[in-house]
């Protein structure tokens, strides 16, 4: 397809893309013009500056062994000439000396990126996609934008140090994805595709074809298809799309480290889990996640696992928070932990792929559209890996609470029933299932977030809870606020299990009531959130095992034996002013005085009703 010409006006294009103009230049003048923006950015320059860049340029070059080094300062007035033709840069006369010509950059790269900045981009784009497209297509679209800002990064660079052009691509292509077709010579760049309106049309296809090249890319296919892009980008929303590339097309991704694109992406899914709630999807709170993690700490060199992996947050928080560790340690590099998921929703999943990637992590493994209950598909590849018991060293998930279908008769198979060795739960709620799964295929610990009921609840789920704490698996429970979950106002747990417990550990259980943890969510009116010092408070707690009065309680297992096995957190540790509330004198007091009343008011009905008889009885 030919490339539209941008108008021009004084020889200065409109509006014109910033790649699409460099695309007609020779080589010889972008890796010039590629040379000044990155030494110049938002500042201006004069040709003294840019003589004596070229000129440190080519010293340089010539140390590397280069003997006829491309840079020269002999050229420099063309090259700017030519560039400030094309409109790649501006120019002004000093108003002290008209001889003296300052320059700037036309599109200069940003010099800090914000991520209150991105979030407010990503708003905005938000807002164009209600009520016509999926919001998960807003993922995609991050996606694709961040890969191919940083794939132009890497082919820049390698441009700036002299590459031809095609050559930069070919090695970016071998660097990172390939997003360059060398067969055809085309590039599916998002720059690439979204020159004009008639391009931005292609934007499907590019993504399908990207798949097609990218074994590791090849889920962007399926969610083409699965989220109708296709027949979104018709000419009836072709203006909707138009506004979101403009809207991202306002910042350069490749500026963004790992951690920051992977916020962006995790708050277009925060952002619009009040809303998915209401149709069953469950969103598990950053916060939550990172409490969870925190209280299992995990280790480097470990490989974790998440049976009900979601959007991937479980791991993602499991991974950054090893990371925070080593850098804490002074230790560089990337954490040495395997991520293993598995994900029901084949979408989900696909979702979840692109979330690790753009968080920069490359070590993990998504199983999807596979129910882990009954199909644990990782135990096989484990094997196959060298792990002989096919298990972990931390489990960690929040599995749909109280899930139904799941009884003796499902989870029975001869295949798995040896995992679910302390019984078989009802059809009502799997709960007790989940924790099972987890303890059995984890070496270590096991984190789990449910539904509090599952702590206090009789018949089949009584039994296996009974079988789980006599044989001394449960080291914590902890009771969180409420109207934490988007899902559900009602207050979840979490649950620390250990088939490893220290001595001083054994025969007890950490019960912790963080029920008054809590602050106001800052954009969910209706939610309370977890503060970090909530979140500081419960893991000292947990780490020194330690009672605080009001908050948390060590409880032998003989007192739980009493209790029938009833681990309701409120049963064993109350909030101190809950408790400062009640006074037990004056409620007694109050209640004398309401039996006293009740029998005034029984003597006088006695006598209304035998008036009423001896009424009667004179007729």
């Amino acid at each position: 397809m030919p490339r539209s010409k941008a108008k021009t006006k004084n020889g200065v294009k409109n509006g014109a893309d910033e790649w699409a103009i460099l695309e007609e230049l020779q080589s010889w003048v972008r890796e010039r013009y590629l040379l000044i923006k990155d030494a110049f950015r938002d500042k201006e320059f004069t040709q003294e500056d840019v003589e004596k860049l070229f000129e440190e340029k080519r010293k340089e070059l010539m140390e590397k062994g280069i003997k006829e080094p491309k840079f020269t300062t002999k050229n420099v007035g063309e090259v700017l000439s030519i560039l400030r033709k094309a409109g790649l840069i501006t120019a002004r006369k000093d108003v002290y000396d008209f001889r003296r010509t300052y320059y700037r950059l036309k599109f200069p790269a940003e010099s800090k990126i914000t991520r209150d900045r991105l979030i407010s981009l990503l708003k905005a784009a938000a807002d164009q996609i209600r009520g016509g497209l999926d919001y998960k297509a807003l993922l995609v679209f991050l996606f694709y934008k961040a890969i191919s800002d940083r794939w132009m990064k890497i082919a820049q660079d390698l441009m700036k140090e002299g590459k031809p052009k095609v050559q930069a691509y070919i090695i970016t292509n071998k660097r990172y994805y390939k997003l360059f077709d060398e067969e055809t010579g085309k590039l599916y760049t998002w720059h690439e595709v979204v020159k004009s309106r008639e391009s931005i049309k292609e934007m499907a296809n590019a993504l399908i074809k990207i798949s097609e090249m990218n074994e590791e890319l090849s889920d962007l296919k399926k969610l083409v298809e699965v989220l109708g892009l296709i027949g979104f980008i018709k000419e009836d929303n072709l203006h909707k799309l138009e506004e979101i590339v403009k809207i991202f097309n306002r910042v350069d991704f490749a500026e963004f480290d790992s951690d920051i694109l992977g916020d962006a992406y995790e708050w277009i899914l925060s952002y619009f889990a009040p809303q998915k709630a209401k149709e069953g999807e469950v969103y598990t709170p950053r916060e939550v996640i990172r409490l969870l993690v925190e209280l299992l700490d995990i280790e480097d060199g470990s490989d974790v696992l998440d049976p009900a992996s979601g959007s991937g947050g479980m791991l993602i928080e499991a991974y950054r928070y090893v990371k925070e560790k080593l850098e804490r340690e002074g230790l560089d590099g990337e954490p040495a932990i395997m991520l293993y998921g598995q994900e029901l929703n084949e979408t989900t999943a696909a979702l979840s792929k692109l979330n690790l990637i753009l968080h920069g992590i490359q070590e993990f493994r998504i199983f999807e559209g596979a129910d882990s209950l009954v199909n644990p598909r990782w135990e096989e590849e484990l094997r196959e890996n060298g792990v002989e018991d096919g298990k972990v060293d931390y489990v960690i998930a929040n599995p749909p609470w109280n899930q139904d279908g799941y009884d003796e008769a499902r989870l029975s198979d001869r295949r798995i029933k040896h995992i679910y060795r302390y019984g078989y739960t009802t059809k009502q709620s799997a709960d007790w299932a989940w924790v099972q799964l987890m303890l059995y295929y984890a070496r270590r610990k096991v984190g789990i977030v449910l539904d509090s009921g599952a702590l206090f609840r009789g018949g089949a789920e009584k039994a296996i809870r009974q079988g789980i704490v006599e044989d001394d698996l449960i080291e914590a429970v902890v009771l969180l606020p409420e109207k934490l979950f988007y899902n559900t106002g009602a207050p979840g747990i979490i649950m620390v299990l250990n088939p490893n417990k220290p001595e001083e550990r054994k025969g007890k259980i950490l019960f912790i009531n963080a029920s008054k943890e809590f602050r106001k969510h800052p954009e969910v009116r209706k939610l309370n959130q977890l503060a970090p010092e909530h979140i500081e408070k419960i893991v000292k707690a947990y780490r020194e095992f330690k009672e605080v009065e009001g908050f948390s309680r060590v409880v032998a297992l003989d007192e739980i034996r009493k209790n029938d096995y009833n681990l309701n957190v409120s049963l064993y540790v109350f909030p101190e002013d809950e408790r400062e509330h009640i006074d037990l004198a004056k409620e007694f007091k109050d209640f004398r005085e309401i039996e006293e009343r009740e029998k005034e008011l029984v003597e006088k009905a006695k006598t209304y009703i035998e008036g009423i008889i001896r009424v009667m009885g004179d007729e």
